[in-house]
């Protein structure tokens, strides 16, 4: 029982949420108006999007949730987080990503409902852009089965602040 037990504790420390940071290429002076979004994604309603406002109140980014759907499939297995930046609409978003996923060791801006994910869903994820800092942290998520990767419903907060949010 006891070699039961040590086997069991370090598997529910592995799955407590935990915090992960990182740093978008993107480096200037802009700061935001401070805002939180309580943001429900559904197969139904898959593609969000919201306006992010600099700290003048004029619209500066668009956060842009897009499903992750896996070829040849119509069921979500995740969502991919977009912050595009309207003043360079080069980059489709300023949120650290590589085009190599497998390359890629951060993967924040990837909600990856995957078993296996590199970063769990309900990891909170802290990223700078600029002068500001977006959070994500997923506070539930119901699967169409339990023993599927596919998602019926996640609902994260997003947080925008000038400070870094703990």
């Amino acid at each position: 029982m006891v070699l039961l037990a040590s086997l069991v504790l370090p598997a529910l420390a592995d799955d407590a949420p935990r915090q992960v940071y990182s740093e978008s290429f993107k480096k200037g002076a802009t700061h935001v108006t401070e805002q939180t979004f309580n943001v429900t994604l559904t197969p139904e309603q898959a593609r969000q999007e919201f306006k992010v406002l600099d700290s003048t109140g004029k619209q500066r980014y668009i956060l842009r949730f897009v499903p992750d759907i896996s070829r040849g499939d119509t069921k979500i297995v995740g969502w991919f987080v977009r912050l595009a930046d309207l003043h360079h609409k080069i980059y489709e978003s300023v949120l650290p990503t590589s085009p190599d996923l497998t390359a890629d060791t951060t993967l924040h801006w990837w909600l990856d409902g995957r078993q296996f994910a590199k970063v769990p869903l309900r990891t909170t994820r802290v990223i700078k852009v600029e002068q500001f800092f977006c959070q994500l942290q997923v506070t539930d998520v119901a699967r169409l089965s339990a023993t599927q990767s596919y998602i019926k419903q996640l609902d994260l907060t997003v947080q925008f602040s000038n400070t870094k949010l703990k």
